[in-house]
């Protein structure tokens, strides 16, 4: 080895370490740093390091998250707890079947195959259980996630007045290559509309988080993602339902925040079915009536169904890296099964798919009983909406940081307040009769 490159391992190991300190000591920054990474394409695609599988620096954020989840595990171990079990469980089928995967096709094959949907995602919730979730720091988090979005909805706009507003089906043609004309795609979409959800509940801004979310709102309704939409309807009916109130009692409002949304929503349909907005208008009807993808969708997802064979695969999935050809329409598709649940079932089996129900419905039980606080309501609602996003695309790596941090409050992970001690019993005062006062 010569000294130049050992000098530059050096000072990767260097920067490794500090990154990992920085997820360990300032949470809200490393949180920060792997969500602004998102912002940049070629973090997710440019090699920094090959050492048999190419990583890219978010291969490296997340292994340093990783880390950061252990010395935190060391640090304030976690009460035993079945959510804790389910993680596990997953974790440990993903191993098992890269272990399969690396044997049959390869390293690079089986990594590739395993990092984004399975490592990312868990990996990260894996860091979230561990954070100290006290309120400041739910807080700056949330800050943080809404700035990004707003980051997001930025580069929108800015592509937008290059190229205008597309449609789900519609392409634009750069640099003489036809695009997708999407400004943003569905994972970025999901972050804005959840920052939406997120100001919802930001009720020590009173009034004035309405008016925050609406340009939030709208900036996914004419990005075009239909589950997105889907996505949005689903958080918003469980935040008009549940409210905003302390302590688990329903804001007073509901009736009027009902009328407001309803009122939005039919003037909004109004405007477009009678042409109001103009071509806009029409991109929008032609993305909402558009129904070809999901059928093309649906008929892979039987085809990839049929792959697996016999009851072992059926129970532990088959292998990263034995990838997802099947014919569609008389061609071979090779792309992933855009549904997290089949593709969860294709890899680690009816056993990993279970498990990853009984996490969700383990950590969304709290967020559902009378009395819980408005930070674990509005996370409740970032992963119901995960749930339905998952239903046509695989859940994106950063959702993995809001299960975790759901979970992180289920099972109670934050600073132990030290317990009082119970005062004595006061002791009844003895009231004794009044001696007689002697005549003088």
């Amino acid at each position: 080895m010569t000294p130049t490159l050992l000098l530059f391992a050096l000072t990767g190991l260097l920067a490794l370490a500090t990154t990992t300190i920085l997820f360990v000591r300032a949470p809200a920054l490393g949180v920060a740093l792997l969500l602004t990474a998102g912002l940049w394409p070629a973090a997710r695609s440019e090699t920094v390091v090959h050492l048999g599988v190419s990583l890219t620096p978010q291969d490296l954020l997340v292994s340093c998250a990783m880390a950061a989840a252990c010395v935190n595990m060391l640090r304030r171990p976690p009460r035993a707890h079945r959510l804790l079990l389910l993680l596990a469980l997953i974790l440990l089928l993903t191993a098992g079947s890269l272990l399969r995967g690396t044997a049959m096709f390869g390293a690079a094959a089986a990594g590739n195959d395993m990092r984004m949907p399975f490592l990312y995602v868990f990996g990260l919730a894996l860091y979230g259980i561990t954070l100290p979730c006290t309120a400041r720091l739910m807080r700056r988090l949330a800050a943080v996630w809404v700035v990004v979005a707003c980051v997001e909805t930025l580069r929108a706009v800015l592509w937008w007045a290059e190229n205008g507003i597309g449609s789900a089906v519609g392409q634009v043609v750069i640099d003489g290559v036809a695009s997708e004309s999407r400004a943003l795609s569905a994972p970025e979409a999901l972050l804005i509309a959840q920052a939406a959800v997120i100001l919802l509940y930001a009720t020590p801004l009173g009034t004035r988080r309405h008016l925050l979310a609406a340009p939030l709102l709208l900036t996914v309704a004419l990005l075009q993602h239909r589950t997105v939409w889907l996505v949005v309807a689903a958080m918003l009916a469980g935040w008009l339902i549940a409210g905003t109130g302390a302590g688990g009692t329903p804001a007073r409002g509901r009736g009027l925040r009902l009328g407001v949304t309803a009122t939005g929503l039919g003037l909004g349909v109004f405007a477009v079915s009678a042409g109001l907005l103009g071509r806009y208008g029409t991109g929008l009807t032609v993305s909402a009536s558009d129904s070809g993808t999901l059928a093309w969708r649906a008929t892979g997802w039987y085809e990839l169904l049929g792959t697996l064979d016999g009851a072992a695969e059926w129970l532990t999935g088959r292998p990263f890296g034995s990838g997802f050809d099947r014919l569609v329409e008389g061609l071979v598709v090779g792309v992933s099964p855009h549904n997290y649940f089949i593709h969860l079932l294709l890899r680690i089996g009816l056993l990993g798919l279970c498990a990853f129900l009984a996490l969700y419905a383990a950590a969304l039980r709290p967020t559902l009983r009378r009395g819980a606080d408005l930070t674990s309501r509005a996370l409740g609602m970032l992963v119901c909406g995960q749930l339905v996003f998952a239903l046509t695309y695989q859940i994106p790596p950063e959702q993995g940081l809001a299960l975790g941090a759901l979970c992180a409050l289920a099972v109670g992970v934050g600073p132990r307040l030290p317990r009082s001690r119970p005062s004595p019993p006061a002791v009844p005062h003895e009231t004794r009769p009044a001696l007689p006062v002697p005549h003088t």
